[in-house]
């Protein structure tokens, strides 16, 4: 799939993939919330941390589907019709160094504008893992957080192939012939919308369901921009996959537990500030990228 070219694909692929990925997890999720199945605090519960850590496959395995039986790809066309390539090797280990330092930057300045206090004593991780003996700054610093840096984008890539698969490997080449503004912009919408019911259910935005849900398309489409931006350079989901791990191996990991209460919708990896850093992120990954191709042509 060329990312670039003016290029029209067929519409009808675009709207099956994005009617079958909604159709499939409004679905499950909803039947699990119906079930009682809690999303509100999914870090410390395994039966939800599981069922999200599949549905995530949802797009990836859409993908597949409408590429193979709809626009008659092949197997051997799966890897240009998904960008399912490697890429360069330098963008996969600068991302292990800028996932951290946006999280640094995040519940750094959620600290300075009072939406966040830091639990420096550990309380919140102790009595959540259940450890007699208290988790200390030194296990946090000099273990879990390198840990979260340098293996967990390893364990979240294949849960993180699984939407980028989807998303950047399908939807995103599909939808360029807009224009790179309008398909992003539509793009971060409905990954957003995505999420919809987990987070009317207290995922990410507990107490905050309908707020929840437009600021996670605020937050998907800033997130975007940098995302995109790297894999439309580097033509590879399979980069996407990995800084997806890598975002959600820090979003997901030690910080939360360091700044435990922090206001969903304003603060932390979830609200305006996180916004704000992921835009700027973007803005200045599109500055240098661009020099980058005007030097190579």
């Amino acid at each position: 799939m060329n990312f670039d070219t003016a290029e029209r694909p067929a519409v009808a692929p675009i709207l099956w993939f994005i009617a079958i990925t909604f159709t499939a997890t409004f679905g499950i999720e909803i039947w699990l919330i119906q079930n009682n199945i809690s999303f509100g605090d999914v870090a410390v519960q395994s039966s939800p941390a599981l069922w999200l850590l599949a549905i995530m496959w949802i797009p990836g395995l859409t993908a597949l589907l409408v590429s193979l039986f709809m626009e008659k790809t092949g197997i051997r066309g799966l890897k240009n019709a998904l960008s399912l390539r490697i890429g360069s090797l330098g963008p996969y280990f600068l991302t292990l160094f800028i996932a951290p330092a946006v999280y640094a930057a995040m519940y750094g300045l959620s600290w300075a504008f009072g939406l966040a206090e830091p639990d420096l004593a550990m309380t919140a991780l102790t009595a959540a893992i259940g450890n007699d003996e208290p988790v200390t700054r030194e296990t946090v610093f000099q273990i879990m957080l390198p840990l979260s840096i340098f293996l967990g984008p390893f364990i979240n890539f294949i849960f993180g192939l699984g939407e980028e698969l989807g998303w950047r490997g399908f939807l995103l080449p599909r939808l360029m012939p807009m224009g790179k503004i309008p398909a992003y912009l539509v793009l971060g919408i409905l990954w957003g919308l995505w999420h919809a019911p987990l987070i009317w259910a207290g995922f990410n935005y507990p107490g905050h369901p309908v707020a929840g849900i437009a600021m996670m398309c605020v937050l998907s489409t800033a997130f975007g921009l940098f995302i995109n931006e790297m894999t439309l350079h580097y033509r590879s989901s399979l980069l996407a996959a990995f800084i997806h791990g890598a975002v959600n191996a820090q979003g997901y990991g030690i910080w939360a537990w360091l700044f435990p209460g922090t206001a969903p919708l304003l603060g932390g990896g979830t609200g305006i500030i996180a916004a704000a850093i992921w835009l700027a992120t973007g803005i200045l990954t599109i500055c240098i990228l661009s020099r980058f191709r005007s030097k190579n042509t």
